[in-house]
C-alpha cells in the first residue's frame, strides 16, 4: 500500500518555515535577525498551512485555498519577516527615524491587510463559532472601536518617552510591534474581514475609510513641520547619507503623512467602485447580484 503524501499545503508551508530559519542564521553577519521574528512568521505559516490543508480535510471546512489567496498570505508573512529583519530593522533601530517609520508602514498598512485577504472565510467561521468569541471578535472588529484601537497606539509610541524607550529596551520594542500588528489587524477588520458577514455595512466601511488615517495624517504633519528633533536616540545617532537629525525626522513625517495615507486611501477608491458598480447592477434589475454584506458561496 502507497503512503499517503503530506498535504501540498503542509509541504510548502513547512518548507517555508525553514527556509525563512535558515535565510535568518545563514547571514547573520549580513542580515541581523532576533530568533522570535523567524519563529513567530515560521509558526504564523505553520499553523496556516495546517488550518487550510489537514483541518479543512478532517472537518470539511469549506474548499480548497485558492493559489492567489494562499500567495496573499505569504507575501503577507514575508512582509512582517523583512519588516522586522536585516536592513529595515537596522536602518530603523540604529540610524534613520524615516527607517523606522517605513518599518511600521510595513508591519501596520501591509502585512495585515495581505493576510486578512489571504485568510479563508470559512476558516474564520469555524473559529468564531463559539458564542463568546463571536462577542469578542464583533466587538474588537467594531469600527468604532478599531478606529480607537489602532490610532490611540500609534499616537501614544510616537510620544517621545514611549518612543525613546522602544530604542533603548528591545522588550518594550518587541511590545510596540506587537501593539501595532494586533491594533492594526483590528483597524483593517471593517473592511477587510474574511467573512463577509462581519464586515461593517458598507456605507459604513466607506466613512471608516475615510477617516481613518486623518490622525496619523495629522501627526505626519506635525513631525514634518517641527523644527526641533524629538527623539535624542536619533540626535546622536551615526550620521548616513549627510541627513541631519531634522531633516531625517521630517521625511519620516511626510512618510506618515503621504503614502501611508494614501495605502488606505486606495482601498476607500476600491470599496467605492465596487459599492458603485454593484448598485448599477441591481438599479439594472439583475437578479443575481449579492449583497454586500454577505459573502458569495462557492
Amino acid at each position: 500500500m502507497r503512503r499517503a503524501l503530506p498535504h501540498p499545503s503542509l509541504v510548502v508551508g513547512l518548507a517555508l518555515v525553514g527556509a525563512i530559519w535558515a535565510s535568518g542564521y545563514a547571514a547573520l553577519g549580513e542580515w541581523s535577525v532576533h530568533p522570535s521574528i523567524p519563529l513567530g512568521v515560521g509558526a504564523l505559516l505553520a499553523l496556516y498551512a495546517l488550518a487550510v490543508g489537514p483541518l479543512r480535510e478532517a472537518r470539511d471546512l469549506g474548499p480548497p485555498v485558492p493559489f492567489e489567496q494562499w500567495l496573499s498570505f505569504v507575501t503577507g508573512a514575508v512582509v512582517l519577516f523583512v519588516a522586522l529583519t536585516g536592513p529595515v530593522h537596522d536602518l530603523s533601530d540604529s540610524y534613520l527615524f524615516s527607517a523606522h517609520m517605513i518599518q511600521h508602514l510595513m508591519i501596520t498598512l501591509l502585512a495585515p491587510p495581505l493576510l486578512l485577504i489571504g485568510t479563508p472565510g470559512w476558516l474564520v467561521r469555524y473559529l468564531v463559532r463559539p458564542a463568546p468569541v463571536r462577542r469578542v471578535a464583533g466587538f474588537l472588529g467594531h469600527p468604532t472601536v478599531a478606529f480607537l484601537a489602532w490610532n490611540g497606539t500609534l499616537l501614544a509610541w510616537h510620544l517621545p518617552p514611549l518612543y525613546n524607550a522602544t530604542l533603548v529596551d528591545l522588550d518594550v520594542h518587541i511590545f510596540e510591534h506587537v501593539l501595532f500588528i494586533v491594533t492594526a489587524t483590528m483597524a483593517w477588520w471593517p473592511t477587510l474581514a474574511p467573512a463577509h458577514e462581519l464586515r461593517a455595512p458598507m456605507v459604513f466601511q466607506l466613512i471608516y475609510l475615510l477617516l481613518l488615517p486623518i490622525p496619523m495624517k495629522v501627526l505626519g504633519m506635525m513631525l514634518t513641520f517641527s523644527t526641533g528633533v524629538l527623539y535624542p536616540a536619533y540626535a546622536i545617532a551615526p550620521r548616513i547619507w549627510d541627513m541631519s537629525p531634522t531633516v531625517d525626522q521630517q521625511i519620516g513625517g511626510v512618510i506618515m503623512w503621504v503614502p501611508a495615507g494614501f495605502v488606505i486611501w486606495i482601498n476607500l477608491a476600491a470599496h467605492f467602485f465596487r459599492w458603485y458598480r454593484e448598485s448599477a447592477r441591481r438599479d439594472r434589475g439583475e437578479t443575481n447580484v449579492v449583497p454586500l454584506t454577505r459573502e458569495r458561496v462557492t
